[in-house]
């Protein structure tokens, strides 16, 4: 190719990668419901600029070095853990529960000033949670503290242990869930231990754990000509610090040992409260999942401490989602409030909270601060919580997991896995361009008699688990969705909880027909990788569930 025509191509793609770059902000920024739906003149404009962006995109991606996406992934690897080879209708002979729990901070020493706590660290390390363009999003001071939580349980039966864990972050792909399992394997077979699981709770106020949050401009700009490079002798551009994020492996592997490995016989209670008042739902047409949920394990030996399993779907974006400031939010305080009050451990599972937050106007006093608001939030549900009743759970615990794949077809996410920026675990799927498929999972688990659980790989929309899709009078697509919502998937009569954000971000899981056109609308769309995400789901957890009644 000639020098000019070098040159050419070269401009090209830097300024239609700057314009890509440019809106961000405004995708960041969400959206609320629509006032009225979109006529037929909006679906046709839009889309046709959908599908224009879409394709410029296809050619970037086409043309700019990869940053080493395979072209094949085997799946049923043994950095998979597919669980229990059966379920139980009932529990075992002599079944009783047993639990283990650890708790670490994520944060290595170097970071912040012991006294001062201003940041002192590196200038590579960045917040997650909110793009800044033109600005490094280093953090400047840290509040509170950034943890990794783990809870391992069984129930006796001898088939195996389960394994979670919740990290206070942003967002964390299956390329770091996977390099986790294997580092565990050894242990894991000695201990059996049958799956492992790996939650983030989704701080907008957090180090990055995923990767969009560092310098994009530079990422996109450059991380194309490092690619080139052999031997990976630079780093590519990215939100993530390599040093970080192999603390993070370390602390979690040693976290999960500790909890497996200090498992303690007991009882184990679930009840749940009913939270709406607390929580705020962005986007019609606002299906909820509005319970508190608590498990809580009592153990059988005197003097050791009781563990608190709380599940519930609301952002932790309490501090904003541009903040420098490093805080684990309402589930910090939550933890520290049940530790000084009530002498548990804590720990917290992210359920389906697509577009919820949190109303904090019930707990707060107008004297406070945005730091101080989230603190009273995160104790005030921990003493709604301390008013459950709750219920003693049979010893029974069946588990198990499928893999799937899932074709990137967001132009936005195509380009930060193409330049390094992201990375997660799938192949390429053509020789001439570039398409990417993400190697993707979920779960389903039971407790007891009557719950159930779904393992979302990133943020699901309620819609998928309860039903209420809008129709076709309604929906962006102007078409209907007909399906079977995941609780009526489940074996029985049970009730179906999720734990979300697990095992993977592989981003926002909606209704395909209200999927709104990402040009328009924000943070959901840009934020999902393809636009038939909620159906693969659907299909992947009625998979599992057919399984599981056989």
């Amino acid at each position: 190719m000639k020098l000019w025509c070098k040159r050419a191509l070269t401009l090209f793609l830097c300024m239609t990668m700057l314009c890509g770059a440019a809106v961000l902000p405004s995708y960041a920024a969400g959206s609320d419901e629509l006032d009225e739906p979109p006529s037929a003149l909006m679906r046709i404009a839009y889309g046709a600029a959908d599908a224009a962006v879409r394709s410029i995109a296809w050619v970037i991606g086409s043309l700019i070095p990869d940053a080493g996406t395979p072209r094949k992934f085997a799946l049923g690897g043994p950095d998979f853990y597919p669980g229990m080879d059966t379920f139980l209708d009932a529990p075992a002979t002599g079944a009783k529960w047993s639990l283990g729990y650890a708790s670490a901070t994520l944060i290595p020493e170097g970071l912040f000033d012991p006294e001062t706590k201003e940041y002192i660290g590196p200038d590579d390390v960045f917040m997650g949670g909110g793009l800044l363009i033109g600005e490094r999003k280093t953090p400047t001071k840290l509040l509170d503290d950034q943890r990794v939580r783990v809870t391992a349980m069984s129930d006796g039966s001898g088939r195996g242990t389960a394994v979670f864990a919740s990290i206070d972050g942003y967002a964390l792909t299956s390329y770091d869930v996977r390099i986790i399992r294997t580092l565990l394997q050894d242990f894991a077979k000695d201990k059996n231990v049958v799956s492992i699981n790996i939650g983030v709770l989704h701080q907008h106020s957090a180090i990055d754990i995923l990767g969009m949050n560092g310098p994009l401009l530079l990422a996109l700009l450059v991380n194309p000509w490092i690619n080139l490079l052999p031997g990976n002798f630079i780093e590519p551009y990215s939100g993530r610090n390599t040093a970080f994020m192999e603390n993070l492996h370390k602390v979690t592997v040693k976290a999960i040992k500790e909890a497996v490995n200090g498992m303690e016989e007991g009882d184990l209670y679930y009840g749940d409260y009913e939270a709406e008042p607390y929580i705020y739902d962005k986007r019609a047409p606002n299906v909820i999942d509005s319970k508190l949920r608590r498990f809580r394990f009592v153990p059988d030996k005197t003097g050791v401490k009781e563990t608190w399993l709380v599940n519930y779907a609301a952002h932790c974006v309490g501090m904003g989602a541009g903040t420098r400031e490093l805080t684990g939010d309402y589930p910090y305080f939550m933890d520290r409030h049940v530790q000084e009050k009530y002498g548990a451990n804590f720990q917290m599972i992210q359920g389906a909270q697509l577009a919820i937050t949190t109303e904090r106007k019930p707990f707060e006093q107008e004297w406070m601060n945005g730091y101080e608001r989230v603190e009273a939030y995160g104790r005030g549900l921990i003493e709604k919580l301390a008013t459950i009743d709750d219920a003693k759970v049979p010893a029974l615990l069946n588990v198990h997991s499928v893999e799937f794949t899932m074709d990137c077809d967001n132009p936005l996410h195509m380009l930060l896995f193409r330049s390094g920026m992201l990375k997660s675990s799938g192949y390429k799927t053509n020789l001439i361009g570039y398409r990417m498929s993400l190697v993707t999972e979920t779960g389903y688990m039971e407790i007891g008699n009557d719950l159930a659980m779904v393992f979302g790989p990133g943020e699901l929309d309620p819609i998928l688990l309860y039903g209420g899709a809008l129709g076709a009078d309604q929906a962006w697509t102007g078409k209907d969705f007909i399906f079977t919502p995941m609780k009526d998937m489940v074996r029985g009569n049970r009730e179906l909880l999720t734990f979300g954000i697990m095992n993977d971000h592989s981003g926002y899981y909606l209704v395909p027909n209200d999927v709104h056109n990402f040009i328009l609308f924000g943070n959901e769309e840009i934020n999902t990788v393809n636009v038939n995400a909620g159906a693969k789901l659907l299909d992947a957890f009625k998979a599992v569930t057919d399984w599981a009644k056989k």
